[in-house]
């Protein structure tokens, strides 16, 4: 039973200090680099990934066509400034600033 009780607090103190470090910012520049580390992996950037969301944000019209087509044009424009497409420069910029 001790020992369980041991881990529990050093558990209770570890959650205290990472949630006291994450309120107070200080592993923002971390968050920054695990976010583009996951959109690397999925071969987009922080310019891509933002259009692709605000397009699909909110479906336009309950036709299953036009939501499809939403959907499609989204990833269109999104792989146009993601990694290897056209725009890929620009998309880049862009990215640095967010």
């Amino acid at each position: 039973m001790p020992s369980s009780t041991l881990i529990s607090v050093v558990f209770a103190l570890i959650t205290i200090a990472l949630v006291s470090a994450w309120v107070g910012g200080y592993l923002d520049r971390y968050q920054k680099i695990a976010q583009d580390h996951a959109l690397d992996a999925m071969g987009e950037n922080r310019a891509s990934y933002g259009l692709k969301s605000a397009l699909k944000g909110q479906q336009l019209s309950e036709d299953e066509d036009l939501s499809s087509l939403q959907n499609d044009t989204a990833d269109t424009v999104g792989g146009l400034v993601g990694k290897g497409g056209l725009g890929e420069g620009v998309g880049s910029a862009l990215s640095e600033g967010l």
